[in-house]
């Protein structure tokens, strides 16, 4: 199973803030298709219109990416944790 980072971004009036959400799947469309059922979106292809937005609560998010991430130990807390590198 890999590791996928969703990045997507959230904005209100005119604040607009960067998020990303890391999710285990089999491929990428996998993890696609799960991040859509996550925020109630009922199908995955729309994430890819550049004008398709959906709502977060009072926010409006829009998908920015999707990249493979590799996960290693956190050396800063002696493996106690898990960092991520893009791959």
């Amino acid at each position: 199973m890999k590791t996928f980072e969703i990045q997507y971004i959230s904005r209100y009036y005119e604040d607009k803030n960067y998020y990303s959400k890391t999710i285990k799947a089999n491929s990428e469309e996998d993890a696609l298709k799960k991040f859509a059922k996550f925020f109630g979106i009922k199908n995955y292809i729309q994430m890819f219109e550049p004008m398709f937005m959906w709502e977060d609560g009072q926010w409006m998010s829009s998908f920015k990416c999707i990249n493979e991430v590799y996960e290693i130990d956190c050396r800063q807390c002696n493996g106690s944790g898990k960092t991520q590198i893009n791959i």
